[in-house]
């Protein structure tokens, strides 16, 4: 026990005269090698050694990159041995002590580790790097110091391998020169002359083509600036036919006798743009101030408060503004105190706070607004546009439905036939399938109607709108077929879509049989989706290339959500692309115009395909 205190001292000795001795840590060390063992060093201590050398290896690649930095290994410093046997707690025990006893062990308990790394690796970086392994490495009773040296800098035409060395060249063989027999003289003929100028002419080719291009370029252009702009023979034919014809004789009549003979002082008679501008002006607000005095604005029975009223309603609050600006706030007394148009004054009343005269329209462009929009409020007033207008303003699509279900099926049929468009296909959505079937079935048989029968829908309607009860229906005249014509193949193509494909053909083959077996050729006014998908892939790809984008996104979008997405799913790529892109429409109007644009051009495309004999119309139709 006394001994291995006695060493347990020694080594401590040592580790502190070599820590006082070493170069601080993260210094380069000397280029000196380091010193070979004094003394045996025991295989157990050297098989730690190695591993240790291995742990090093692989903690410094996990640090830095082997490209700067590089491992030297790790040396022997110092081991221990032990060959002391536990100490027994029970003396007496028959135990051997003492050194010899049992078996000797080595263990190690210094070592030194080197790296070399880059120039280029900074100081701080190695110096973190060295306590890093030195931290990873040592353990317990074994103590590493790690050391590092900079290796020095290279040229870099070292890394580069030198060129191969060139094959040796093998003699040149040695030819026997032959005489030269001297060419045989050519035949001057036609083709020896064509082939000769050809090898003379073939490389100015580029150039000559170049010019003459570019001379056509130019004439053509010349020729373009001479013409743009002048008139053609059939323009200048029609103008002077003009000229000499009803021109002549609007201009004679508008006049003056005296306008043509020229002013004293020689100026020109005709007035400035200004000046007419300030005539219209001052013509136009003396006729409307004429017409207002003369109308009785409270009684609500004149053209100027149906104006102002259509105004008031479609929220013109920029007219109006200008109306009362231009004739003063008697204009006030054609809004009636109802309660209809309550909502309406409240924002006219909120807008006119806030206004600015000067960002409102010119006097001209108003009353030039203002005449087209008294004539066209005149036509609304009427008794027969009114009824119609209702419809539209005074009747929702669930009231229209149970309008027309109360209806015989040949008047609700016609009533369906003559809603406006923006409500026919809520209209038809609303109505029960066996309503359907039956409004159908009567479109189906006429797409004419009687005087009576347009006379018993106002009666129809007023009632309606009255609230009173509905007249009873005329009595069925002997000819149903009469009359002026209205769009029952539109109505009966929203229709049909919401019909079963079986309940469908039992229409059609019902009005084969009133027909006589021949279909009416109205029929061909009617589309509806299904009709297109029974078409064949390649002529339904031919139909489609006659229809513009526009109108066909329109005329999808108004289709049914699920029947739109499996016709459109059909397309190719590039045509899905381009009707996607066109749906989008900017007010419910905007897509029912582009709808029914594209519903005409199908239309048209599929009458074009049914002429050619490409495709029978009873069979797409059913």
């Amino acid at each position: 026990m006394r001994r291995f205190a006695v060493l347990v001292a020694w080594v401590a000795l040592s580790a502190v005269a070599e820590a006082q001795t070493q170069p601080p840590t993260g210094t380069s060390l000397p280029d000196a090698p380091a010193p070979v063992p004094q003394s045996h060093v025991p295989a157990p201590v050297l098989l730690e050694l190695r591993t240790l050398e291995s742990q090093f290896d692989l903690a410094l690649a996990q640090d830095c990159a082997p490209e700067r930095c590089f491992s030297k290994g790790c040396v022997y410093r110092d081991h221990v041995t032990v060959d002391m046997p536990r100490t027994s707690s029970l003396p007496g025990l028959g135990q051997t002590e003492g050194p010899g006893s049992v078996p000797s062990q080595e263990y190690l308990t210094q070592a030194q580790c080197e790296f070399t790394h880059e120039k280029s690796v900074p100081t701080q970086d190695v110096q973190a790097l060295v306590r890093r392994l030195e931290q990873r490495l040592s353990k317990g009773w074994l103590k590493v110091k790690v050391g590092r040296q900079i290796l020095q800098p290279i040229s870099p035409g070292l890394r580069e391998s030198p060129p191969p060395p060139e094959p040796p060249k093998p003699p040149a063989p040695v030819v026997e020169e032959k005489p030269v027999e001297p060419p045989a003289p050519t035949t001057w003929e036609a083709n020896v002359a064509l082939r000769e100028l050809w090898v003379s002419l073939l490389p100015h080719f580029s150039w000559m083509i170049a010019l003459v291009m570019l001379t056509m370029a130019a004439l053509t252009v010349i020729w373009a600036l001479r013409r743009l702009g002048r008139e053609t023979l059939e323009e200048k034919a029609l103008a002077a036919q003009l000229a000499a014809g009803s021109f002549d004789k609007a201009a004679e009549a508008k006049t003056p006798p005296d306008a043509e003979e020229p002013s004293p002082d020689g100026a020109d008679p005709a007035p400035s743009e200004g000046d007419a501008e300030t005539a219209f002006v001052t013509a136009q607000q003396q006729l409307w101030n004429d017409r207002i005095a003369q109308a009785e604005l409270a009684k609500g029975d004149s053209m100027v408060v149906e104006l102002l009223r259509d105004w008031l309603k479609a929220g013109e609050f920029e007219l109006l503004a200008k109306a009362i600006f231009v004739f003063g706030d008697r204009l006030s007394l054609a809004f009636t105190s109802d309660g209809e148009l309550a909502v309406r004054k409240v924002e006219f009343a909120g807008y006119l706070k806030t206004v600015d005269e000067k960002a409102l329209l010119s006097d001209a462009e108003f009353f030039r607004l203002l005449n087209q929009h008294a004539i066209s409020s005149t036509l609304m007033a009427q008794a027969d546009a009114e009824v119609y207008r209702s419809l539209r303003e005074e009747f929702g699509s669930n009231g229209v439905a149970n309008l027309i279900d109360s209806l015989s099926p040949r008047h609700g049929a016609l009533l369906f036939g003559h809603v406006p468009t923006d409500c026919q296909q809520d209209v038809a959505r609303i109505m029960s399938p066996e309503l359907r079937v039956r409004i159908a079935n009567e479109l189906l048989a006429s797409n004419r109607i009687s005087k009576e029968e347009t006379v018993h829908l106002f009666e129809v309607l007023d009632a309606a709108r009255a609230g009173k009860p509905l007249p009873p229906a005329p009595p069925a005249q002997g000819i149903l077929d009469r009359g002026r014509q209205f769009d029952a193949a539109g109505a009966l193509s929203v229709l049909l879509p919401l019909i079963e494909s079986s309940a469908r053909g039992e229409l059609f083959a019902r009005a084969l049989g009133r027909s006589g077996g021949t279909l009416p050729l109205w029929y061909q006014d009617i589309l509806y989706g299904d009709m297109l998908l029974k078409l064949p892939d390649e002529l339904q790809r031919d139909l489609l290339l006659d229809v513009d984008v526009r109108g066909l996104a329109g005329w999808s979008s108004v289709q049914q959500p699920a029947w739109q997405e499996s016709f459109i799913a059909r397309l190719a790529p590039t045509m899905q692309n381009a009707i996607r892109a066109n749906m989008s429409f900017v007010s419910r109007e905007e897509q029912l115009r582009a709808a029914r644009r594209g519903q005409n051009e199908l239309i048209s495309a599929v009458k074009k395909q049914v002429a050619r004999g490409k495709v029978s119309f009873a069979e797409i139709i059913a």
